[in-house]
């Protein structure tokens, strides 16, 4: 009996079994998957916060643009020739080549600017607006598809998807 009994244990440990089982495999390729759409993710939500990082440093760049447009001519500052700039571009003769009063040179620094914005930024406008003595409110506006439809709370009354940007400047 005793060799009986040594005979299956070593049938038992001869019959070892090698590989992995179809469960297993699958299991494995369930955990990778997983795991591959997780990195997906990942990188697609990271370049949509570089999207939204950038057109918001364009905008930083583009307020510091207007005020230090303004600051350059302080006389047209104090005339009030910044006190209500549209998001219109307006027509303007070139102050590069030519001298211009104070008056053209705002006009010329908010075509400029404007003509900037709309390069720079996805339907990209800015205005400004208020005095010299109570300060000016700088704001830019341009389209963010990364909003997915929401509205800025910066921003009431503007479509969807528009993002905003403002500014409090006092030259």
């Amino acid at each position: 009996m005793r060799i009986n009994c040594t005979l299956n244990l070593r049938r038992r440990l001869d019959n070892k079994q090698s590989g992995f089982s179809m469960l297993e495999v699958l299991v494995t390729i369930l955990v990778v998957s997983f795991g591959l759409l997780g990195m997906a993710a990942l990188i697609t939500t990271g370049m949509r916060s570089n999207n939204t990082a950038h057109f918001r440093s364009i905008a930083t760049q583009q307020t510091l643009d207007i005020a230090d447009r303004m600051r350059a001519n302080l006389a047209g500052v104090r005339a009030g020739n910044y006190d209500a700039l549209t998001a219109v571009i307006p027509v303007s003769d070139d102050c590069v080549a030519a001298n211009c009063t104070t008056a053209q040179m705002s006009v010329y620094d908010h075509a400029q600017w404007n003509t900037a914005n709309s390069a720079l930024l996805p339907g990209g406008r800015g205005t400004v607006t208020g005095t010299l003595a109570t300060g000016y409110l700088i704001t830019l506006i341009w389209i963010e598809k990364e909003m997915g439809g929401a509205t800025d709370s910066a921003c009431p009354g503007t479509p969807a998807n528009t993002r905003c940007f403002l500014t409090r400047f006092s030259p």
